[in-house]
């Protein structure tokens, strides 16, 4: 048996080939999203793991023993599902490697927004001392401000247990998960317009998909409040940019802090990058040691789990199973 790695974020793979190692699986590491390079590599594996690189419908038919796809990460938009689904291809995906990572991230942007760190920093920088160093325009105490959350899985769960800890206030909007579980959480379920309308921050936490593709543009910014921010450790897509840009031109909301961007990684005239009400952080929100380690074991050994003839833990495409 075989696994073949297609492109990867590690110094070492060595965690991974333990696991295949003492499985009898042999490992083959390649570092590329050429499509033709990983064709000629892959069509004799039976199980792939992949990072960035796109493994769409033709990649997908030139496998001839496939029996599992796993994108090393939470989200899966590179793997074309309905095509590994035709050829009973399973797909998991590694959603809990970064849980407490990514939610850690979007309270530390939120932070940075809510005690005008960055703002701070620039006028120390200018030789300026003191509360008058920055402008206090919208400088309120983080107790009381209400956070909104597109989304309501893992991560956005974690946020929402951090915020309370600083008695915030949580509304969520997400058409899958009723309001008795969220409640649970202590957050309210609330409609779109309510979100847009209520939240002093929104922050995204929603996979990437036809239905989240573009969710925020003009309209959603333009409802939310002029002194809202917006923060995004999800995926760049689910934000028109130009509309954000619009909107922060047109002052319709007060800033955004993003840690990915629907072009990564962005030109160097990049116009949300050099602007004073926008944090960009450089899609690192996953990413620690600790996570780094769990995503390649958490990875092999879901091929693992599948060329021994059981299930995955983490199933994108269920519906491969009544085939």
């Amino acid at each position: 048996m075989k696994a073949v790695i297609t492109d990867h974020p590690f110094p070492s793979l060595d965690l991974a080939k333990n696991v295949f190692n003492q499985n009898g699986i042999e490992m083959e590491a390649l570092q590329t999203k050429d499509a033709e390079t990983i064709i000629s590599h892959t069509r004799e594996a039976d199980g792939i793991m992949v990072g960035m690189a796109r493994i769409d419908k033709r990649v997908i038919g030139s496998m001839e023993q496939c029996k599992i796809i796993v994108r090393m990460g939470v989200g899966f938009d590179n793997v074309d599902i309905a095509a590994a689904t035709s050829r009973g291809i399973v797909v998991s995906n590694t959603p809990d490697f970064c849980t407490e990572e990514v939610s850690d991230h979007t309270m530390a942007l939120l932070l940075m927004i809510a005690r005008r760190i960055i703002q701070g920093q620039k006028g120390v920088r200018e030789g300026k001392w003191g509360p008058t160093a920055i402008e206090f325009t919208s400088f309120f105490r983080i107790r009381g401000q209400t956070l909104g959350l597109f989304g309501f899985g893992r991560i956005s769960r974690l946020v929402a247990e951090k915020a309370r800890g600083f008695k915030l206030n949580c509304i969520a909007f997400d058409p899958y998960v009723k309001k008795e579980e969220m409640f649970q959480y202590g957050v309210e379920k609330v409609e779109m317009k309510e979100l847009l309308r209520r939240s002093d921050y929104i922050s995204l936490h929603s996979p990437l998909t036809k239905e989240t593709e573009n969710a925020f543009g003009f309209e959603e910014f333009r409802a939310m409040k002029k002194t809202g921010w917006v923060i995004n450790t999800s995926r760049g897509s689910v934000i028109r940019e130009d509309d954000l840009i619009t909107a922060l031109d047109q002052k319709l909301i007060a800033g955004a802090a993003l840690d990915v961007l629907a072009k990564e990684p962005p030109d160097e005239n990049h116009p949300l990058i050099h602007r004073e009400n926008v944090i960009v952080t450089p899609h690192m929100a996953s990413w620690t040691w600790d996570s780094r380690d769990d995503l390649q074991v958490k990875g092999a050994e879901e091929i693992v789990r599948v060329l021994k003839g059981e299930k995955p833990k983490n199933v994108v495409n269920p519906e491969v199973f009544s085939k």
